[in-house]
């Protein structure tokens, strides 16, 4: 078991949330258009040599250790990008929902997607909300995410949360495929790249419900470490 703290926003106001979860698990090819999916899976291998999942959505298990909150982040090699999500942060039966980046080794992820997962960190937002106060209009909720890329910053993805699958249906999945999931932090899957994969030093993105007007962040730096032994 781990511990992590948020900010917790609901309607009647604010207080700090401290989660202890048992397990990190992040959800792949979790959109809710099936077509589309299996044309993200054939470009994938085309493009990045990618192996075609087994089952869909696919399910990672990430160890405790990469969940983070830092914003100055070091990965190996220069391949690596976020990808923007809901996150489910389901304790003792509630439901929260926070904003992350299951930021991913791409050219790790043509030999193992598991181990592709494993060695980069995942950046999680520092406030969550609750998901009652989000049910009613959960489909008009809004992901985007930008890169900067040599100074530049570029729109990198964008779409809502129509795109992936819903929480009930994720956690339907999970139930069903790896069973007791009591404390957990879930990624939920992530909307469409606009120009394909790119790769910044630095990563932003955003949650926006505009029925209450409000939006949760996620930003950091992609430090690149050295591969050369010093």
């Amino acid at each position: 078991m781990r511990n992590i703290d948020f900010k917790l926003t609901k309607l009647s106001g604010e207080e700090n949330l401290s989660v202890n979860y048992d397990e990190l698990l992040v959800i792949g090819y979790a959109g809710r258009n099936r077509e589309k999916i299996m044309e993200h899976i054939k470009e994938l291998e085309e493009q990045l040599g990618v192996p075609a999942p087994k089952n869909i959505p696919t399910i990672f298990e990430c160890s405790h250790e990469v969940l983070t909150q830092e914003k100055d982040i070091k990965f190996v090699g220069g391949k690596t990008s976020g990808e923007i999500e809901y996150v489910i942060v389901l304790i003792d039966g509630r439901i929260y929902i926070g904003l992350g980046s299951d930021h991913t080794d791409r050219e790790l992820e043509s030999v193992s997607v598991p181990k592709s997962k494993q060695v980069c960190p995942k950046p999680i937002s520092t406030e969550v909300w609750d998901y009652n106060d989000l049910k009613d209009h959960w489909d008009q909720i809004k992901l985007v995410s930008y890169q900067t890329i040599n100074g530049v910053e570029e729109q990198y993805q964008a779409g809502t949360l129509a795109d992936i699958l819903p929480v009930e249906k994720i956690l339907a999945e999970l139930y069903s495929r790896v069973g007791s999931i009591k404390n957990s932090i879930i990624y939920s899957g992530t909307v469409p790249l606009l120009k394909g994969f790119a790769y910044g030093e630095n990563f932003r993105g955003m949650m926006v419900d505009e029925v209450l007007n409000r939006s949760l962040t996620l930003n950091y730096n992609v430090n690149v470490i050295s591969e050369e032994e010093r």
